[in-house]
């Protein structure tokens, strides 16, 4: 019941991380800070009167939240992992502003070889197909993949992780309990059982804009280094770099085409400083040398293969018939077609991954 006790403690206002573990090491345990009065919380000066303040209007708010928590995730099958925990990631606590706990479900896996991977949302076939390169080599060799979850290269990174039989982490900026984008459902389901789904927000908490820079810091800080695949000159994903050098953490950019507007994140950080990156193998040597030797030796070994269309499976050359006649969103697809999001979403990222489809600024697919 601890557990939910720091849950709650993490969820008021008015006190940061280390004035909690400081208020916890006096009275002992969360629950005590949680039952404890106004007068003797302040009398420590681990908290402001301000603080203070804001710390007993919350607790009003939500007098029953641990117990009501405790019944969410049990029955959620969520685990509630406090910064004390052995199971906290080591490296996430270190970080300026660690969360109080973490909602997991799956199961966390040991993230001392882990690295982050990001990139654009709208990647192109070469994006995709670098980041399921790389997650793939470095999930074989050992290396925990980190990501957010979201559409194109996050979700290629997962997915080159689990083709590498390896451990991925997806963190959320959501409750774990909610699928977002919903077309990641069954992706997050696979996360699930070789990994984990985790995040600082309390199941039922709802996508917000603002929510995702904060788990940019989360990515960030479990992991050893980051790898940018793609990002536009003004990328969300840049986020995560700047958390990266901001917490010492290692950079590595994928090149990119000079003609795409997804290069220029990368190739403006790697102009500033960031290590280039055109091999998983590349990642291993500068991080974690013990493990080279497992991974693929260099990336652009195996661009230039193409898959005859005759090898596409019914489906795909049924998208692939439709395109021919002009871009067409996801939304038109599914209309057309009549088969669920989730389906098309995947054969259109299958498509990508051979080279056969792109994305278009509009959000439209168009055959290459």
């Amino acid at each position: 019941m601890e557990e939910f006790y720091w849950a709650a403690l993490g969820a008021a206002k008015g006190i940061d991380t280390a004035q909690l573990l400081a208020l916890v090491q006096v009275f002992g345990s969360a629950q005590n800070v949680w039952e404890t009065g106004e007068a003797e919380l302040l009398a420590t000066g681990a908290v402001s009167p301000k603080g203070m303040a804001r710390f007993a209007e919350s607790r009003k708010l939500m007098p029953d939240f641990p117990e009501k928590l405790r019944e969410q995730c049990e029955r959620l099958h969520i685990t509630v992992v406090p910064i004390v925990s052995p199971l906290y990631p080591e490296r996430l606590k270190r970080i300026l502003r660690p969360p109080v706990v973490l909602y997991v479900k799956g199961m966390l896996p040991d993230c001392r070889y882990s690295v982050g991977m990001v990139g654009s949302r709208l990647a192109d076939a070469y994006g995709l197909k670098a980041a399921v390169t790389f997650g793939e080599a470095l999930a074989r060799a050992g290396v925990v993949v980190v990501s957010g979850g979201a559409r194109g290269i996050d979700t290629a990174s997962h997915q080159g992780a689990l083709q590498g039989d390896g451990k991925t982490v997806a963190v959320l900026g959501c409750g774990v309990d909610i699928a977002y984008p919903h077309v990641n459902r069954k992706l997050f389901a696979e996360i699930a059982e070789n990994g984990a789904i985790l995040s600082e927000y309390p199941p039922g908490t709802e996508p917000k804009p603002y929510y995702f820079p904060e788990r940019n810091r989360i990515i960030s800080g479990i992991s050893q280094g980051i790898i940018l695949v793609q990002a536009a000159a003004r990328s969300g994903a840049l986020i995560t770099a700047e958390f990266a050098l901001d917490e010492g953490r290692e950079l590595f950019c994928i090149p990119g085409n000079i003609f795409s507007d997804k290069s220029a994140g990368p190739h403006k950080l790697i102009r500033d400083g960031a290590r280039l990156a055109d091999s998983p193998q590349e990642v291993l040597q500068a991080l974690f040398p013990e493990l080279c030797g497992s991974a693929h030796s260099n990336l652009f070994s195996g661009m230039e293969d193409t898959t005859p269309i005759a090898a596409c499976s019914e489906p795909q050359r049924r998208v692939l018939d439709m395109l021919t006649q002009g871009p067409l969103t996801l939304d038109q697809l599914v209309t057309v077609t009549g088969w669920q999001v989730a389906d098309v979403s995947v054969i259109l990222l299958e498509l990508q991954l051979k080279g056969f489809v792109q994305m278009d600024a509009a959000q439209r697919y168009i055959q290459i």
